[in-house]
């Protein structure tokens, strides 16, 4: 209350109210007169003579907690926005994660490394049991979070050993780990070498006929996360596939800002396609199979990568038109990308395919959608390949007038309290006797308990609504981003991905956010788009970078559709119902990250097969696993109850 009324927040004036109320309560306690008392303290006084200390301490911390809690336990206090924002097993999975973050800031300034480790984990115990003291110091320290901070937060359970020990008893062996320095390619020689980590779980003996490979470039807001953090989905990974795992730990911001870190995953590509893995111990004797997968920022240098490779291709062959070997695309205008001079002379083949794990694709952090969105968006719930209840909740959190609050983004189901629900059950509630209408239509007395009250909507408050406007939605404008609709994620604030996107972009940059496709990738040209390969996104329901999975896939899919292409089973799309991001991270305590990782395991299987098939030889290199593995397909997009369910699907159609 201090430093409220000196009118500035500090943590002087906290520490200055702490010691005074510390020193003036040690004051009444050891100078006090207990005649002074009113007279019900000091009868109070009279009846504890001779109670048990502990009793004492207890009854005075039952009391305090009384006093702590009492709104809410008569009802007064503010409502929790996040009620049924979240599955009850995300929510419980953010918790964990929240005290793992809270209990790793309080020991941060721990000197000693051992004794800062220690901490770390008996800090986050206290904040498993405090919860509300956990969200309150995560919220502050996001507020100005730091680049150490970040790193802290993110990389936790590989960094710290208690941690790291606990994921490598949970998640599977691998038989060959390793971690080498690859040499940049000849044009860019000059720069450092980049550290990549294989991973192997199949035998030895068999890598060596291996002629397809995953290759991961790790999310973690391009600031942070290398390859260890990640190694819980890795090993799923490997040992669901067969597959050798090359994961880049490409240079982070801020050291290295936008687009060093595509150029390096451009080059470790580039790498592999001339020398063909032989330096991990692939044969190195034919063409390899490369797919490519990334998570959140991972998902964004992965097609930043892939348009690199188009936009190289397209820039070789305008070089090769003026000798007449080939013709220049029509859109290789003079201030073209295309027209810019290529890094070497020779096509790159494009990746077979991709796997885009929640990735963040747009660097415009705007509030509201354009028309152009708000189309694709509507498009893609047309899409039989898409259509889903996850869809259908996306599309109603748009509409910011069919609720009680403009910020609300779920149904509003009232709920009665449990108290009242009690009242009901013991039959305390009075019983509404007004008419009703009966089964054959006569009206009839009948006691029923009263209807729970609904808020307006804001729609509803609109004074004199013509009847046409009552549709108007369906070609509304007016829609809020995904990131402005989930601004209260547990996972990603608003102040973290202001964080990111300034450190990633630099202090010298003057990036085009409308053209820069290389930094944004949804904005990329159609010509580039209809020659991606197959495309296969994962992304949570309540994910703040949802938007970007829908409009990216809808660009892809109107790019093919442009060229005369079908776009059916080249772009693939499932949502995690109730879940935000980086649930590949809560692999050890969230059971639907375990059936998105086998679904995405399932992805890389079948592009492998489809690889393999569409080689010359025509022969097979893994084995067909796909019927089993595409199962946890089906686990994978879980319902909600019926009647949320059936209320989403009666908003939807009514807007529409």
């Amino acid at each position: 209350m201090l430093d409220h009324l000196v009118g500035k927040p500090s943590p002087n004036w906290k520490r200055t109210q702490i010691v005074l109320i510390l020193f003036i309560g040690s004051l009444i306690l050891s100078k006090g007169d207990t005649r002074r008392l009113p007279m019900s303290l000091q009868r109070l006084n009279n009846k504890t003579v001779g109670v048990a200390p502990w009793k004492i301490t207890m009854s005075a911390w039952m009391v305090y907690y009384l006093l702590r809690n009492l709104f809410h336990l008569i009802g007064l206090n503010a409502p929790e926005p996040l009620a049924r924002l979240y599955k009850r097993s995300f929510y419980r999975a953010t918790w964990i994660l929240t005290a793992l973050d809270a209990g790793f800031f309080t020991a941060m300034p721990v000197k000693p490394t051992w004794l800062r480790h220690t901490a770390s984990v008996l800090f986050s115990l206290y904040y498993l049991i405090f919860a509300d003291a956990a969200e309150e110091k995560v919220r502050r320290v996001r507020a100005t979070m730091s680049v150490e901070q970040m790193r802290l937060s993110w990389e936790k359970a590989a960094s710290n050993p208690i941690l790291a020990l606990g994921s490598r008893i949970l998640r599977p062996r691998f038989t060959i780990r390793r971690i080498l320095s690859l040499p940049r390619p000849d044009y860019h020689a000059h720069l450092p070498e980049t550290e990549v980590y294989f991973f192997y779980a199949g035998h030895p003996d068999t890598l060596q006929d291996q002629t397809t490979i995953l290759l991961q470039f790790p999310g973690g807001g391009f600031v942070s996360m290398p390859p260890p953090c990640h190694e819980d989905a890795i090993a799923a990974w490997a040992t669901q596939t067969g597959l050798p795992i090359i994961s880049v730990n490409y240079k982070k911001a801020p050291e290295y800002p936008y687009p060093y870190a595509i150029e390096e995953c451009f080059d470790v590509y580039v790498n592999l396609v001339r020398q063909r893995a032989w330096q991990f111990g692939l044969a190195g004797d034919k063409d390899l199979n490369i797919i490519i997968l990334g998570d959140s920022a991972g998902g964004n240098v992965t097609s930043a990568v892939t348009l690199k490779i188009l936009t190289h291709n397209e820039q070789v062959k305008r070089t090769q038109s003026s000798t007449g070997h080939l013709l220049s695309p029509p859109s290789a205008t003079s201030d073209s990308p295309y027209a810019r001079e290529p890094l070497f002379e020779d096509l790159v083949p494009v990746p077979c395919g991709l796997v885009l794990i929640y990735p963040a694709l747009d660097f415009e952090m705007s509030c509201w959608m354009s028309p152009e969105q708000l189309s694709l968006m509507r498009a893609e719930s047309k899409h039989q390949l898409f259509r889903s209840t996850s869809i259908e909740s996306l599309l109603q959190a748009k509409d910011h007038f069919s609720h009680a609050s403009p910020l609300s983004v779920v149904p509003d189901i009232e709920k009665k309290s449990l108290w009242n629900r009690l009242k009901n059950t013991m039959g305390m509630t009075p019983l509404d006797t007004s008419p009703t209408s009966s089964a054959n239509g006569n009206l009839a007395s009948m006691p029923q308990r009263p209807q729970v009250k609904r808020k307006p909507t804001i729609r509803e408050r609109v004074h004199d609504l013509p009847l046409v406007d009552k549709t108007a939605w369906g070609d509304s404008r007016l829609a809020m981003t995904s990131r402005m609709s989930f601004f209260n994620d547990r996972i990603i604030t608003p102040d973290m991905m202001r964080a990111m996107a300034i450190l990633y972009l630099g202090p010298h940059a003057t990036s085009d956010f409308d053209s820069d496709y290389l930094l944004s990738p949804v904005v990329a040209p159609l010509e580039l788009l209809a020659q991606f390969p197959k495309t296969y996104m994962i992304c949570g329901e309540k994910d703040p970078f949802v938007d970007d999975t829908v409009i990216f896939a809808s660009r892809i899919r109107q790019a093919k559709a442009q060229q005369g292409l079908s776009a059916d089973e080249v772009v693939r799309v499932k949502f995690l119902e109730g879940i935000s991001h980086a649930f590949l991270q809560m692999m050890a305590f969230l059971p639907e990250a375990h059936h998105a990782a086998r679904t995405i395991g399932a992805w890389v299987l079948e592009i492998a097969e489809d690889a393999a098939i569409e080689a010359p030889d025509g022969l097979r290199t893994i084995s067909p696993e796909l019927p089993e593995a595409a199962s946890h397909v089906a686990q994978l997009v879980t319902t909600e109850k019926d009647m949320m369910h059936r209320r989403k699907t009666q908003l939807v159609h009514d807007l529409y």
